[in-house]
């Protein structure tokens, strides 16, 4: 009969010992490992101008995205002094909030007291000044705008380029200076004759800050209006149609001025993007300053909020009347704003990125109280505007 020789080889304690802690080194290499990988793909995500989800869903309901460091210090100096640069070179114009019942030579803007754009003569792909450095700049803001064009409901025609699609500049504030509570974007049909003729309009504002060593009491803090918690549902506009307001604080309101009788109507959206209508009759909107309140049903007047009227922001001003005394009866009949008891102020550190949509979030700029000027880079992402008539 065959012999079954069965051997058994046992493992002392020493070799137990060598064999655990190689087990051990091996396990932290690869964890090591997947964590220099993981911050690689963080620093990559940055390099490319990544927001995170809580950051797009702020700009999406009615909030403020702040992030500070966006980029590095190195560029965030080379941008301030292409900015000095080009404001001693001459580029900057006084470019204060449009007051729409005056004519342009009556603005009565100047560089002390208000806003200064690099807009003279040049524009932001201009063979003047640090192009390399702004043209690194404009790379990253195009990474996060093809992100927000993905990420933001409703909002793909973002990532379309084209001349004047999207705007990016300098703006500078001297000691002294500040600017008035204001929207970027309006609704089209409260523009009267401007209204209507173009092909895009403002969607995301940002900002970013060139100031190193800024603090609180230097003034110039970007002050924001935002809601006072997260709107029920994305803001700014609805198939098209621009919010003009807000019901209940968080449900906002859209005005629709393309109905089949050729008038108006301020809707809400409820039950799976249903329109419920909130005007008591479809009308024609009359022109400015503009009292939506008047054409809502009554038991929606209370529970409104206007966001732009000619009280909280100039470029809704009364305009088209005769004489100032009628202009001024006009905006007398406004009802009362509603105070605005909750507010966000941004301090303008360096590198620090702000963004929030233009249509729906009134903000405006406190007095700068120090003896520096403030610098920032600003600017607009455009998507297509849903209707718009060649002039």
């Amino acid at each position: 009969a065959a012999t079954t020789t069965t051997t058994t080889t046992t493992t002392s304690p020493p070799q137990l010992a060598f064999i655990s802690r190689n087990i051990k080194m091996r396990t932290w290499a690869v964890l090591l490992s997947h964590a220099a990988i993981l911050l690689l793909v963080s620093a990559d995500a940055l390099m490319n101008g990544a927001l995170s989800k809580s950051d797009v869903r702020k700009i999406e309901r009615g909030g403020v995205a702040i992030i500070p460091d966006f980029i590095p210090p190195d560029l965030v100096t080379a941008l301030k002094n292409d900015a000095k640069f080009l404001f001693q070179n001459g580029d900057f114009t006084p470019d204060g909030l449009t007051n729409t019942a005056l004519s342009k030579d009556n603005q009565g803007f100047t560089g002390k007291a208000d806003r200064q754009t690099f807009r003279g003569g040049a524009d932001w792909e201009s063979n003047v000044g640090d192009l390399k450095s702004r043209t690194e700049f404009q790379r990253r803001m195009n990474a996060l705008r093809e992100q927000l064009s993905i990420d933001l409901v409703g909002r793909s025609s973002l990532k379309k380029d084209g001349e004047r699609r999207h705007e990016m500049t300098y703006n500078w504030y001297e000691p002294g200076a500040k600017l008035g509570r204001h929207l970027d974007e309006h609704h089209e049909e409260t523009k009267g004759v401007k209204g209507w003729l173009l092909g895009t309009r403002r969607s995301v504002t940002w900002l970013l800050y060139l100031n190193s060593g800024w603090e609180e009491n230097d003034g110039g803090a970007l002050r924001c209006y935002p809601r006072n918690g997260s709107s029920v549902q994305p803001i700014g506009s609805h198939e098209g149609n621009l919010q003009i307001g807000w019901l209940d604080h968080l449900e906002p309101v859209y005005l629709d001025c393309f109905r089949k009788s050729g008038k108006s109507a301020l809707y809400r959206v409820v039950n799976d993007d249903q329109r419920e209508m909130l005007s008591y009759n479809e009308f024609d909107v009359p022109r400015q300053p503009i009292e939506f309140v008047k054409s809502l049903r009554d038991e929606y007047k209370d529970r409104f909020e206007q966001i732009s009227t000619a009280r909280l922001d100039p470029r809704f001003a009364a305009v088209g009347y005769d004489n100032e005394k009628e202009m001024q009866v006009a905006q007398a009949s406004l009802l009362p704003d509603k105070e605005d008891a909750y507010f966000i102020d941004v301090i303008p550190k360096a590198g620090t990125l702000v963004l929030f949509d233009s249509v729906s979030l009134p903000h405006l700029v406190r007095e700068v109280t120090s003896s520096r000027q403030r610098i920032a880079a600003t600017g607009w992402f455009h998507e297509d505007s849903e209707f718009f008539f060649e002039a």
